[in-house]
């Protein structure tokens, strides 16, 4: 039997709307699989984004929900068809980890990007030396990195900030993550200038969160709420994995803490004479 397909943004919202439609009916999981004649394992697939629908059956699903709002219903139907396209980064499934592949694909679908990093250059602002260099120094238990293959999906993430309708991305990175070296000293110079030329960009908020600014709720770790019109995913990582929490609670506690954080966090005009003032001391 085939893996269920890896949950998009756009997946995730179908299957969250179409829960709450269930719900709003009073229906069990296992009253609404003998309704659909559909098994409850495969509705709850469904309803997490692991498993697609044909408009078909997405139709027969929402008349036995008794759903008549034309306008609600072909919403669904838009999603249920955006939700199946093939990502670019479908072509490196067996190179990337699961996980890696999950976040692309999260990342492509959003519509605004929160990132707090308390040790490295946020992704989406790396240059491909930084970035090499990062990878290549990751320890792997199996099979060797492909460094180029990985830099060469990082550098291709980064278009989501020059599209025509762009990703917008508020960074906020510790002081840490600007003085650790990656590479040689020319790296890390070229990586800081690089990040004061992307910080200039209509849809990009830097913040550098300074030593001097003391305690911070950011201590426990990095995180980043990757977000759409009306839905929203917190991705929290380890050494190996990564966690999304799609609680609401879970979701509004983090967007708290960034909250302290940027008002802790140098301003991005004050970020940029910072960054300036360390290129020039380099």
């Amino acid at each position: 039997m085939s893996d269920p397909q890896r949950p998009t943004m756009r997946s995730r919202k179908l299957g969250t709307m179409l829960r709450e439609l269930r719900e709003s009916r009073d229906l069990t999981l296992q009253k609404a699989a003998r309704l659909l004649n559909r098994t409850p394992s495969s509705l709850s697939k469904l309803e997490t984004g692991k498993r697609g629908i044909r408009r078909p059956s997405l139709e027969h699903m929402l008349d036995r929900y008794e759903l008549t709002d034309p306008v609600r219903r072909r919403a669904l139907y838009e999603l249920a068809r955006d939700s199946n396209k093939k990502g670019w980064w479908l072509r490196y499934e067996g190179k990337l980890s699961a996980s890696t592949l999950d976040y692309i694909s999260l990342e492509a679908d959003a519509t605004s990007v929160r990132s707090f990093q308390l040790h490295l250059i946020p992704g989406l602002l790396q240059t491909e030396q930084y970035a090499s260099s990062v990878i290549a120094s990751t320890i792997s238990m199996g099979d060797p990195h492909d460094v180029a293959g990985l830099t060469e999906v990082r550098m291709r993430r980064q278009q989501i900030l020059f599209k025509e309708d762009p990703l917008h991305l508020w960074a906020i990175a510790s002081e840490a993550a600007l003085r650790q070296q990656q590479g040689s000293k020319e790296v890390m110079e070229g990586q800081l200038r690089k990040l004061i030329e992307l910080s200039r960009l209509p849809n990009v908020t830097l913040q550098v969160l300074p030593f001097t600014s003391g305690p911070h709720p950011g201590h426990n770790g990095s995180f980043t709420t990757l977000v759409t019109d009306d839905l929203s995913v917190v991705l929290v990582e380890n050494l190996t994995t990564g966690w999304y929490l799609e609680d609401l609670e879970q979701i509004r506690h983090h967007d708290v803490v960034f909250d302290h954080l940027r008002a802790a966090a140098l301003t991005p005009s004050d970020t940029r004479a910072f960054i300036e003032r360390l290129v020039s001391s380099s």
